[in-house]
């Protein structure tokens, strides 16, 4: 029951902040304001972030669109007075890999080689597709092959009481996404959100004006409150599930999500279960009648130029807890900072945040999540910007009596129109003796085409062949070469060790 019903409330906040963004309205009713004030208040946030971010914003859509070919060389750095072996073997050792992805074709090919102590370890190839994974090992001169539609009868060649899923999910895997479509989103958006949103009573909204300080700046905000009773809040919710538990095309989309979710796990051999749409949606109406809410929800949102500068929630739930929200925040174009309070049963923790920036591009960032005894995490940055290149250095420390962390961030990048490099160092204290850092080289660069092998290769089907073949195709064919392989390379990586 708990967990239903914070489904219920994590949901229900979402879809009303949703709805609001329909009321691009001059004159507002302080319901209307409320929510448009919400929405303004996210999309600001957000074209600050990619403003910020720009040239990684505009290289991540390429992704979306374009065939990108990453490689990533990956290298350590590792000091131990009590482990010299493991300091020798990752001081001297590396990993590449390479990644080429096809957005449009749903098409992955992958590759993975190591250096250690010296010694060259040849790659492991893979290769994905909606229907199919072919497998390329070092040690083996054909490539093995596994169609989608031939899991269920490798998995019973594995296994004779197999019961799992007839099909391994590629077509999920690789971000089949007709469950979040744009007409799905839509019809979410005018179904749902607006029925919801509409479903709140106006006069549970008040406005009024009030001057407050946020950060030293004294401003004369739009103090605008939303209150609703237990009744309220039980009647609205009720009757949007019972809106949902009628409509076949809501059904079918949530049927469609679960299977897309979920094949992976059925794939893996747990026994498959029916999910009953109407059990589950009478289970979460019934669950609407046993919440508790003692004083309803109370939330206080101030804003200036419908942008939220302060904010003050408090929600309970009985036998879940108390929730209260309070704090300010400016969001201005060259600066950014918070203090909020966030309070479950009377143990706060201070969210606090302080970001700057300069016309010459200089970013400086402070950002904190602290208990009343000074715990927790703190972060710590500096950015600078320039055209298309970003240099960086970031810190987060745990902060802790007992045992303070401190893991540091540093690096550049550089952005072009079809290609991008980075560098990465990533360190850590481990304690007194013994500190890490592994460094990630990154390049990036658009190609045409993933080069996914044709069937004419050399390929061993292993999803049509039955227990006794499998066994002899692994007894007698891979893994003896895999066990000559093997002692080859641990015979090469003793020499360099002794």
């Amino acid at each position: 029951m708990k967990k239903s019903i914070w489904i219920i409330a994590i949901i229900s906040f979402f879809v009303l902040a949703g709805g609001a963004s329909a009321f691009f309205l001059v004159s507002k009713t302080p319901k209307e304001q409320y929510f448009y004030s919400e929405v303004k208040t996210i999309q600001h946030i957000q074209e600050l972030v990619e403003t910020r971010y720009e040239n990684e914003t505009e290289w991540a859509k390429y992704g979306t669109t374009k065939v990108i070919d990453s490689t990533y060389d990956l290298s350590g750095e590792y000091q131990d007075d009590t482990n010299p072996e493991i300091e020798q073997v990752v001081n001297n050792s590396n990993i590449a890999m390479r990644i080429a992805s096809d957005p449009n074709k749903k098409e992955v090919e992958a590759e993975i080689n190591a250096t250690i102590l010296g010694v060259d370890v040849d790659p492991i190839k893979g290769y994905i597709t909606t229907e199919e994974i072919i497998l390329g090992l070092p040690f083996y001169d054909q490539l093995l092959q596994l169609k989608d539609k031939d899991y269920g009868n490798l998995m019973r060649a594995i296994d004779p009481s197999y019961v799992g899923s007839e099909k391994l999910g590629l077509e999920n895997f690789l971000g089949k996404d007709n469950v979040l479509s744009e007409e799905n989103i839509e019809y979410l958006r005018e179904e749902y959100m607006m029925y919801l949103y509409e479903s709140l009573p106006e006069e549970s909204f008040t406005t009024s004006k009030e001057k407050i300080d946020v950060n030293g700046k004294s401003i004369k905000a739009e103090k605008v409150s939303m209150a609703l009773s237990e009744a309220e809040v039980k009647k609205i919710l009720t009757d949007v599930l019972k809106k949902a538990q009628k409509d076949t095309k809501f059904k079918k989309m949530v049927e469609d999500y679960l299977e897309s979710s979920f094949e992976q796990f059925t794939a893996t051999g747990m026994p498959n279960e029916t999910f009953e749409f109407d059990e589950v949606m009478e289970d979460l109406i019934s669950s609407v009648d046993e919440i508790d809410l003692p004083d309803g929800i109370k939330s206080t949102i101030w804003q200036d130029a419908d942008l939220i500068v302060k904010r003050d929630i408090n929600i309970e739930i009985a036998d879940l807890g108390k929730l209260e929200i309070a704090g300010t925040q400016l969001l201005e174009d060259s600066a950014q900072n918070w203090n909020y309070t966030i309070s479950m049963d009377d143990e706060p923790l201070h969210f606090t945040g302080d970001l700057t920036a300069t016309k010459d591009g200089t970013y400086k960032d402070e950002i904190s999540f602290l208990d009343d005894n000074k715990v927790g995490l703190v972060y710590n940055g500096e950015e600078k910007v320039s055209g298309d290149d970003r240099t960086f250095e970031r810190k987060f420390a745990l902060e802790d009596d007992y045992q303070p962390m401190e893991f540091l961030w540093s690096g550049n990048s550089s952005y072009k129109k079809d290609s991008m490099q980075a560098k990465h160092e990533f360190s850590i204290e481990l304690d007194s003796s013994s500190s890490a850092i592994i460094n990630i080289s990154e390049e990036s660069k658009i190609i045409k085409k993933v080069n996914v092998p044709s069937d004419s290769e050399k390929m061993v089907n292993i999803g049509t062949m039955d227990a006794e073949a499998l066994q002899q195709l692994m007894m007698e064919d891979i893994y003896p070469e895999l066990e000559r392989w093997g002692m080859n390379i641990t015979e090469q990586l003793e020499q360099e060790l002794y």
